[in-house]
């Protein structure tokens, strides 16, 4: 699993767990569900984290794309691609994920598409409700999207 040198993807160990969080955190995104035996990681030369990614399993038996976060300052190399494209290939499907408005041309890349409420399993239905309360109240910026992979 290499990404462009000096980088490498890996499967996350124990010791990683404290860096993902760290990142996860860095970046702003969800940090709850954080698994670290669920993740892959990209790694610098001294192997020290960059990005990260994990599939979470729901209660509901859906999948979920999450937790794709690059280091500021390593973005815009590839290391996100690299990583969703490993997850992907390992993964059963459907995969959802949720996402911020504007991010959806991303992962479109990937042949992600925007489903709608009627089509979401229970999980995904409950947050899409949630976020779109928050944003209409103006507790969140973003509009939130459920996007779902089928091949």
């Amino acid at each position: 699993m290499q990404l462009e040198q000096p980088y490498s993807l890996r499967q996350a160990h124990r010791t990683d767990s404290r860096a993902i969080r760290a990142l996860i955190r860095m970046v702003g995104i969800n940090p709850l569900g954080l698994d670290w035996r669920k993740f892959i990681i990209a790694v610098d030369e001294q192997g020290s984290l960059i990005g990260c990614g994990q599939i979470k399993t729901h209660k509901d038996g859906s999948l979920e794309l999450a937790s794709i976060a690059v280091r500021p300052g390593r973005t815009l190399q590839g290391v996100a691609t690299l990583i969703i494209r490993e997850l992907l290939n390992s993964s059963k499907r459907p995969v959802y994920l949720t996402c911020r408005f504007g991010l959806n041309s991303f992962y479109e890349k990937f042949s992600f598409t925007q489903i709608p409420s009627e089509e979401m399993p229970p999980y995904f239905h409950l947050v899409a409700t949630i976020a779109g309360w928050l944003f209409r109240k103006k507790l969140l910026s973003d509009g939130l999207l459920v996007m779902r992979l089928d091949k």
